[in-house]
């Protein structure tokens, strides 16, 4: 409903509500709309108000006095959208709407539909603010976000555009960009990703400078952050490690609680620095739904004889989505050593050795340590630690870092 009602209101803005396109919007709506309970038919009734406030403005007026009662109400309206309370939080902006700026007011629905839920709508409303105010590079570049998530083909479209003029845009307008540009172009060749490292890095480069010279610190710390994420990934995917590293560290410096940034650090320097471990292990602290975390400090783990820990890490980084099967296949591998040596019951441990070469029938290591944990059962007494094969830190580096660049290739929102 919310997305044929944004849909309808785009065509009213572009006066093609009465095309044979608008009656079709219309009468897809009517299904959605009958399946509503009574809650939802307001909550769309009061959309359709907001958007056709937008859509289809009444002449310009004087803004009323921003009075402090009002101004109590818009502190409220803020804490609402804090609290995830997103109707009580729209009801107050529609009571106070006459005293509140109207990019302040798209800027703030869009906020609050994006947090519950509704790309589409955020989006629609960002665009206002940014159109209404197109001095704040804050409403831009929330727009991209928002449409990275809705709207994946326009959003890459429109930043491709701010990439050509990179110069004319707001750093931080530039760092959104970029990073959508990066993750929303679809499957790649190695060739066609190296071509795209090798055009996004010198617009980084030029960002960072711009960044460093940017004198408002809110903006600077997102768009920093967001900018050398970024460019170190295209620094590692062209080979570049110790610039990329240099890169994430300085990311970590202005936020050292950037989930990404530690990890990507962490997998850079896993085997190479001990501070490899510190970053992993914090990111795993902080959370991240991701697999790779989880992932290097399992082997961690195993090689230095921690077995109910690297446990554990195996069966969260089981849990996370969006891994390749060789990764899984490697957890369940490392998985059942651990079960094998914490003394789990012998088909539990096969279970675990069945599931990781059924993901990966290629994963020989997994077989021999199948056969290594068969053949100590037939010696009683016997424990397979000092049979078991183990990869190594450099190894195991590199499977993480082809994991990262697979992953840092999958779609992705901004936020």
């Amino acid at each position: 409903m919310a997305r044929g009602l944004v849909e309808l209101h785009r065509l009213i803005r572009e006066g093609q509500d009465d095309s044979p396109k608008g009656e079709a919007v219309r009468d897809a709506l009517d299904a959605p709309l009958h399946a509503l309970n009574r809650i939802e038919k307001e909550r769309a009734e009061w959309l359709t108000i907001d958007l056709y406030s937008v859509s289809d403005p009444p002449a310009p007026i004087p803004l009323k006095e921003m009075t402090p009662q009002a101004q109590q109400q818009l502190i409220e309206a803020y804490e609402a959208l804090h609290n995830q309370e997103w109707d009580r939080a729209l009801e107050l902006l529609r009571k106070w709407q006459e005293r509140i700026a109207p990019a302040l007011l798209s800027y703030m629905r869009g906020t609050i539909w994006g947090g519950a839920g509704y790309p589409e709508v955020a989006a629609y409303f960002y665009e206002h603010a940014k159109k209404t105010d197109p001095t704040n590079a804050d409403y831009h570049a929330l727009y991209l976000d928002a449409l990275a998530e809705s709207d994946p083909v326009t959003a890459e479209k429109l930043s491709k555009q701010v990439l050509a003029d990179y110069e004319q845009h707001s750093p931080l307008v530039v760092a959104f960009a970029a990073h959508i540009h990066f993750h929303h172009v679809g499957v790649l060749s190695d060739n066609e990703v190296a071509t795209m490292c090798r055009e996004l890095i010198p617009i980084l480069e030029s960002n960072l400078k711009r960044l460093d010279n940017d004198k408002d610190a809110a903006s600077r710390s997102e768009g920093y952050v967001m900018t050398v994420q970024t460019l170190g990934i295209c620094y590692d995917l062209q080979g570049h490690s110790r610039a990329a590293i240099d890169c994430f560290s300085r990311g970590l410096l202005t936020n050292p609680n950037h989930v990404p940034l530690l990890v990507s650090r962490g997998i850079l320097r896993y085997g190479r620095s001990p501070g490899a471990i510190s970053d992993l292990e914090q990111a795993e602290r902080l959370g991240l739904p991701q697999v790779l975390p989880y992932f290097f400090l399992a082997h961690h783990y195993l090689i230095t004889n921690r077995f109910e820990q690297c446990r554990v890490m195996c069966e969260k980084g089981l849990s996370m989505t969006g891994s390749s099967d060789a990764t899984k296949s490697q957890l369940e591998e490392w998985r059942a050593i651990s079960q094998g040596e914490l003394g789990f019951p012998q088909d539990t441990v096969r279970t675990a050795f069945e599931a990781a070469v059924r993901w990966d029938s290629s994963n020989e290591s997994a077989a021999r340590n199948r056969e290594a944990y068969e053949a100590s059962l037939r010696t009683p007494h016997s424990r397979p630690n000092s049979l078991w094969e183990k990869k190594s830190e450099a190894a195991i580096r590199q499977f993480g870092i082809l994991e990262r660049r697979y992953q840092s290739l999958q779609p992705t929102t901004v936020s």
